[in-house]
């Protein structure tokens, strides 16, 4: 047991590690997704927009006429639900985009902000104020907002001719508004103003509120984030790749326990002990191996003699007999326990001599006859 000891209690600590591992395992959201509760997810912007009595529909991949505003908060869209999201906006619907890598973003001017910025520490992530300067956005001026906090780094795009912006400096700004036929592209410079860490910072919410939800009942399709083609969190991946993270690691902490738990009932302590093991020859085998023992020894009674003893052994055991008892009186006791002939039996356990092959091929056949009778029909 003292051997055992040190790797057992080895074990235990590598199984309680992986148990604390469990415990603080990482979300299984993705960034952005609007079921999140997680910094970077928006649920709480789900929440503000249904609170405001918007008609909100998660994961739209298609945009039909009756949705008013569509969010696309990470472009994964495929070219055609582009272009008809495109089509769309062309015939009045107004799209907010929060990702400066979208074609639907403003091409080109792409640069970080470049002026004096108000940042905090929170928690090691940075919210970053951006004033709203020169505005000429509708859902904005109307409710005289002042400043957005983004977390992480905004980014502002080139005021184009005819373009609406707002926080910014009328040549660069963190949002623009670009008309589309008869709708609106307004793009954000970031995701950082949506997300649940900052968004009941600054005029965030109001901002957000007032471009997706200008009045009740407003049909707000949120697409969806899944890569084009792909179930949620599964495209581009294999089987394993779709098991929770929690699961996966559960499955190695079964897995390790079970392997400790093999060790230690697989294990034998000390050495192993010797037995000696008697030399059994089958019946069906009794003739090859007469053949053997004769040539291996040169002689027929030397032959018979070890096949004899073989038999006897075997019959003491089967039987329960003690193994000293005279020939003539083991003879009769197992003529009287079976329906054997005693003349047979005499001849097959002996003593009698054996000198010739005949002879020994005789002895070979009636203690196959003898086994099989005894140990096919008769009860241990």
């Amino acid at each position: 047991m003292r051997d055992r000891g040190p790797l057992l209690i080895a074990g235990v600590i590598a199984v309680i590690i992986i148990g604390l591992y469990l415990i603080d395992r990482p979300s299984s959201h993705p960034p952005l997704d609007p079921r999140s509760n997680d910094p970077a997810g928006t649920s709480a912007l789900v929440r503000l927009l249904k609170g405001l009595g918007a008609d909100t529909t998660l994961d739209v991949r298609d945009i039909d006429s009756d949705s008013d505003v569509a969010l696309l908060l990470w472009d994964q869209l495929s070219g055609r639900e582009r272009s008809r999201l495109r089509t769309w906006v062309r015939n009045g619907g107004t799209l907010v985009v929060t990702d400066p890598a979208s074609p639907f973003a403003p091409e080109g001017g792409l640069s970080f902000y470049e002026q004096d910025l108000d940042t905090t520490d929170d928690g090691g992530a940075e919210l970053v104020d951006v004033d709203a300067d020169e505005c000429d956005i509708g859902p904005f001026t109307d409710q005289d907002l002042e400043t957005l906090s983004v977390w992480g780094s905004p980014i502002r795009f080139d005021v184009g001719l005819g373009d609406g912006s707002c926080f910014g400096n009328g040549d660069r700004a963190y949002v623009l508004d670009t008309p589309v036929g008869d709708g609106h592209v307004v793009a954000f410079g970031g995701s950082g103003t949506v997300v649940n860490k900052s968004l009941d910072d600054a005029d965030n919410a109001p901002a957000i509120a007032g471009l997706l939800a200008p009045r009740e009942s407003t049909n707000v399709a949120v697409m969806d984030l899944r890569p084009a083609g792909g179930a949620r969190g599964t495209a581009g991946k294999d089987l394993i790749d779709v098991i929770p993270t929690a699961a996966r690691r559960v499955g190695a902490q079964l897995a390790i326990a079970f392997l400790i738990y093999v060790w230690w009932r697989a294990r034998r302590l000390g050495k192993p002990v010797s037995e000696a093991q008697p030399v059994k020859v089958a019946a069906s085998e009794l003739v090859a191996a007469t053949g053997n023992l004769l040539e291996r020894s040169g002689s027929p009674q030397h032959a018979a003699d070890v096949l004899r003893a073989d038999l006897r052994r075997d019959l003491s055991t089967r039987l329960g007999l003690p193994p000293n008892l005279p020939a003539e009186t083991f003879t009769n006791v197992v003529a009287g326990r079976t329906q054997l002939d005693e003349a047979q039996l005499a001849a097959a356990l002996g003593p009698g001599p054996v000198s010739t092959d005949r002879d020994l091929l005789t002895v070979a056949t009636l203690i196959d006859i003898v086994r099989k009778e005894v140990f096919e029909h008769v009860g241990s």
